[in-house]
């Protein structure tokens, strides 16, 4: 089988990838992907992201669909629609337009991760335990979850019947449950699926190739790894990481209180130089937009040639009235911009990007085509290299905002650069 991944974000799309790579399939995640037939013949699984997490429905479904065609044409036989864990987007209006290009009978849905605390039961997405609208997501600045309950939710998304496949039906006997799928095929629609633990994921991908329902499946990297298993693939060499001896540069934007106190923990503990960019002086004007870029780069690329490991990140301030519509893509760009700069100045030996605008954009200000994905540093926290460009086949890890324990970063510096930091040792002669 060739498959198809469309996501809403970059880190999304890379964590749910990677689970098809972990299986030996050759995974590959394009940027430009209006024309994807010569990659299809070097990919098992191609991966798009249509960076619409932020957008209004009408252009989420128009970019989902858009997606959905380029996959069709490049011969995919079926697709994975990853949706986020914590259940922010457009996913009913994205769903629907992959459904109109990718019909079928039932669409299995959940989007439970348990490794990273996320489950449904009786149609409800926790987070830890805690209902998701009563977690910071629920107060998320650019896509709040406002409801729990997920067939209400994406009922209100979604202009296909909802059908809720809870854990009793789940964990019960084969027979029942396929007498249940049997009749709910009269009526085409979401399968919402409480799924608790790894197993209950593990039924979910059996029940869904066995009822061959994988027209189109939907789900968080959870889903997507349990899938991968049940799936054939080619066994192909991975990309393998060799331990780099250059510093490494950490680019982060996301303002997710997770990824802030991950910041934090590797300032405590001096394993980075943080350099902050201020938020105010980014998005006010031209003039201070250059000032504010010469400042941070120069400040990160001294540390680079110092050989320290280094963060580029913005000083998140409360800034009276909020920000701008137009802020997130200004700090994107902005920090894609300073990576370039700082990268160029001294080669890093591996990036971390963390955020899915702030992936993006650094990807395309280093040149890159895509990712080739090889595998996690831990759950929901993937590797793999950069496709083409200046910067081609340099070691990257991708890291949603949510995601991770409070060494996440720590633990990506090791693992890209096990050895000691070469403090000083490109300073000579550096230009």
């Amino acid at each position: 089988m060739r498959l198809g991944v469309i996501a809403d974000d970059l880190t999304g799309a890379n964590d749910t990838g990677v689970q098809f790579a972990r299986q030996g399939a050759r995974t590959l995640v394009p940027l430009d992907w209006h024309d994807l037939t010569a990659l299809a013949r070097r990919a098992d699984v191609l991966v798009l992201s249509t960076n619409s997490r932020a957008a209004s429905p009408r252009v989420a479904a128009q970019r989902a669909r858009v997606a959905a065609e380029a996959l069709r044409c490049a011969g995919v036989a079926a697709v994975y629609k990853k949706i986020d864990s914590t259940f922010r987007g457009n996913i009913g209006a994205e769903l629907d337009a992959i459904l109109d290009v990718f019909p079928g009978s039932l669409t299995v849905l959940t989007p439970a991760f348990p490794p990273a605390g996320r489950s449904v039961h009786n149609g409800m997405l926790l987070v830890e335990g805690v209902p998701v609208h009563r977690t910071a997501i629920g107060q998320d600045p650019v896509t709040p979850v406002r409801e729990s309950h997920l067939p209400t939710l994406l009922g209100r998304q979604c202009r296909r019947p909802m059908h809720a496949l809870t854990l009793t039906a789940l964990r019960g006997q084969a027979a029942a449950l396929k007498r249940t799928i049997g009749g709910w095929r009269a009526a085409p629609g979401i399968v919402v699926a409480d799924a608790v633990t790894a197993a209950d994921l593990q039924r979910l991908a059996r029940l869904i190739t066995r009822e061959a329902l994988f027209g189109v499946a939907a789900g968080s990297a959870g889903l997507a790894a349990a899938l991968s298993a049940t799936l054939r693939w080619p066994r192909r060499v991975r990309p393998r990481k060799t331990a780099a001896r250059d510093p490494i540069l950490l680019v982060i934007g996301s303002p997710n209180p997770t990824s802030l106190a991950q910041v934090a923990w590797i300032e405590k503990r001096k394993r980075a130089e943080v350099v902050r960019a201020e938020v105010s002086e980014v998005v006010a004007d031209s003039g201070r937009y250059r000032k504010e870029l010469l400042r941070v780069t120069e400040a990160a690329q001294t540390a680079m040639l110092d050989g320290r490991h280094t963060v580029l990140t913005l000083q998140q301030r409360n800034r009276p009235g909020g920000l701008p519509p137009s802020a997130s893509k200004t700090l994107s760009e902005f920090l894609g911009h300073a990576s370039q700069l700082v990268a160029r100045k001294r080669r890093p030996g591996g990036v971390l990007f963390c955020g899915g605008d702030i992936t993006l954009a650094a990807c395309s200000a280093l040149g890159a085509q895509g990712l080739e994905l090889a595998g996690e540093i831990e759950p929901g926290v993937p590797w793999g290299r950069l496709v083409g460009g200046e910067f081609g086949g340099l070691p990257t890890i991708t890291k949603a905002g949510g995601f991770g324990r409070p060494e996440a970063f720590a633990a990506a510096i090791r693992f890209l650069h096990p050895g000691r930091t070469p403090r000083g040792r490109a300073r000579k002669g550096a230009t």
